[in-house]
């Protein structure tokens, strides 16, 4: 496994961007029936807000390297709708099948979503929030009661709150469905192995801003699976969850994952600590997987400690 110039030199090359994440809470006007996938819901209601949203939320970025067109991960991802029970315990809104009991919301209830994005997308995320009052949506006003700052900081910097010194294990809760980015050529047919490298294969890309696959890339993907073990039960606890979506009924990547760090590897290899660590700070912003703009791929991350 050979990487020319370091780990190091890719980090340098890789410009830190400060990123935000938000929760956002909105309550109908009147009784409303959601569509199967709430994500749906936030994307329209920001669209619906501002409209110079709507491109960003759309369509891809296309760039042309050496000739080969190359298409860059939207900035912005969202998560479903979710309510919280008297407990504290947070429930999304999305349906595994067709059919059955419809999605609802009472008038006056409250339901919020996470939306995380890149810095130069402050203003119109902001503008949209702002918009949200008395915006028009299944025959309802909806506004918004609540909105808090849960992450702000740059990446890849230091700035964050991840750090892997005493950490012996990290823990992936998948709470929307997960669909895994190939990171070895694009298909149509995705992952499911939960491999640390294959999870967090949009993250290493869009952290260091290697969105072609090549040799540096698939280094690195490499060296993730490598540091982050996953442990044996990890079929176990992994499981293939359904979605609905567009009338549609799709497989993601639900449960859990738990991965044993390699402490030895980890601080043997220059740079490749840092790394990890701006790797799993900007999973907790920007989610996991591929179609994030739409509600796939939130992950809570949990760092694990052994017992003294």
């Amino acid at each position: 496994m050979v990487l020319y110039g370091g780990i190091d030199r890719l980090l340098l090359s890789a410009s830190p961007r400060r990123y935000m994440l938000l929760e956002v809470c909105v309550t109908p006007s009147r009784r409303v029936i959601l569509p199967p996938f709430t994500g749906k819901v936030v994307k329209s209601l920001f669209v619906k807000a501002n409209n110079v949203l709507e491109n960003i939320f759309s369509k891809p970025l296309v760039l042309e390297i050496d000739n080969v067109k190359v298409y860059v991960p939207k900035p912005i991802r969202v998560t479903p709708l979710y309510v919280r029970s008297s407990n504290g315990s947070t429930r999304f809104l999305w349906k595994k099948d067709l059919g059955g009991s419809k999605l609802c919301l009472r008038g006056g209830q409250e339901a919020c979503f996470l939306v995380g994005f890149e810095e130069q997308l402050e203003e119109e995320v902001f503008k949209g929030i702002m918009g949200l009052d008395n915006v028009e949506l299944f025959d309802a006003k909806w506004s918004v009661s609540q909105v808090k700052v849960v992450y702000n900081y740059k990446l890849p910097s230091s700035e964050h709150d991840v750090r892997l010194d005493n950490a012996t294990g990290i823990r992936l809760v998948f709470k929307s469905p997960v669909k895994l980015v190939d990171p070895w050529v694009k298909s149509r047919y995705g992952r499911f192995l939960p491999l640390a490298g294959i999870v967090f294969s949009y993250n290493i890309g869009e952290l260091l801003r290697l969105w072609r696959r090549n040799t540096d890339y698939w280094t690195i993907v490499s060296l993730v699976s490598a540091v982050l073990r996953e442990t044996y039960r990890v079929l176990e606890t992994a499981k293939v969850v359904t979605y609905v979506y567009d009338g549609k009924k799709l497989p993601g990547l639900g449960g859990y994952v738990t991965y044993k760090v390699d402490v030895e590897l980890l601080n043997n290899i220059q740079g490749l600590k840092y790394l990890v660590e701006n790797i799993i700070a900007h999973a907790k912003i920007m989610g996991v997987g591929s179609s994030r703009a739409i509600g796939l791929g939130h992950v809570e991350i949990r760092l694990l400690y052994s017992s003294p």
